[in-house]
């Protein structure tokens, strides 16, 4: 069976986190690909593994090389970008 790899955007936020275990958990030959910023952070919720890579940056800051880079030998790319609900988060 082929392997699938799914880049996952905002993967350390609530809905992020869920579906990063949800496609770890599903099919052993689903690998997934995490943009979070703060790897510290997202481990506190998701748990590691083999078939899980995290790239810590931040998706404001990356350059389109390293955005290539990212995106690259993906079969899928999930957003799961959101704001905090706050007057900051929704407001800056």
């Amino acid at each position: 069976m082929k392997i699938t790899r799914t880049l996952i955007l905002g993967a350390s936020g609530s809905t992020g986190s869920k579906l990063v275990e949800q496609l770890l958990l599903r099919n052993e030959n689903n690998h997934v690909r995490a943009i979070v910023r703060s790897k510290e952070w997202f481990y506190q919720s998701v748990a590691a593994s083999d078939r899980l890579e995290v790239i810590e940056a931040s998706l404001l800051d990356m350059n389109p090389e390293e955005f290539k880079e990212a995106v690259k030998d993906c079969d899928a790319v999930c957003s799961c970008l959101g704001h905090n609900l706050s007057m900051k988060g929704i407001y800056g």
